[in-house]
Order: C-alpha cells, then structure tokens, then sequence
C-alpha cells in the first residue's frame, strides 16, 4: 500500500518545512518502502506525476518527472531506497504554472514488470508575489 503524503502548506509548516511556491526550486528527499521495508532501487525507474483530477491522463499532466533524467528524479542510494524529487522553478519542467493544490503519486517500476505506488497524496504550491525570473 501506498503512502499517503500530503505535501501542503499547512503540513510542511507542522514539520518544520516552509511551504512550497510555485516558480521556485525545491529538492526532496524519499526512501522508497513498502509495508515498511526498504525496497532496492536498481534498475528502476522512478516516476512523480501531478495532476489536476486523478482520472486525468498522464499526457494531461501538470507535471511529470522521471528519474530517466537525473536532473528531475536522482537515485541517491539505490540499495537503500533513497532518492531525490528535484523540483525547478524554470524551464520546461518547472513549477512555475503550478499555483493551488493537486493530486500526485510517486511510482517505482522495478524490474521493468513491478508497479509500485510509493507515495500519493495533494501537494500545493502557494502563489508567488514577486514573479522575476532573473
């Protein structure tokens, strides 16, 4: 079973995290685990989805991250099943549109068969004030 992991503002703040804005550059660190155990990351493939309504279709996507592209999703420590959701303020890839609350999931595919959702949840970012992008 999935985690759920809402990543809003509200929750951040009661972790002690500051709350996510849209247009800015973020780093998050997981540990991939399922009922508890830590799953081996080798040869996955990791995937973070964002979307406005669950049923959308992933071409629909308000954004997609891929650890294809270690510049999007870094494999840290794949024996320990630590990774990085590296998330850009600019570029094609941004969070720069991103501005309210959606719905997102993480997925590992191991093994090139195995389907696992890690972590789902809404995430939100808050709206810039300045909108400067240098």
């Amino acid at each position: 079973m999935s985690a759920k992991l809402d990543i809003t503002a509200e929750r951040l703040s009661q972790d002690s995290f500051r709350a996510l804005h849209g247009g800015d550059d973020y780093d998050f660190s997981f540990t991939a685990q399922r009922a508890g155990v830590v799953l081996d990351l080798t040869s996955a493939t990791l995937h973070l989805t964002i979307k406005d309504d669950a049923i959308q279709t992933d071409t629909n996507a308000r954004l997609q991250l891929s650890s294809a592209e270690v510049a999007e999703i870094e494999i840290t420590d794949a024996a320990a099943g630590e990774f990085t959701v590296k998330f850009v303020g600019t570029g094609a890839k941004s969070t720069v549109s991103l501005e309210g609350e959606y719905k997102y999931d993480i997925q590992a595919i191991l093994a090139s068969t195995t389907i696992i959702t890690l972590a789902r949840g809404v995430i939100e970012f808050l709206p810039q004030i300045t909108r400067a992008s240098s």
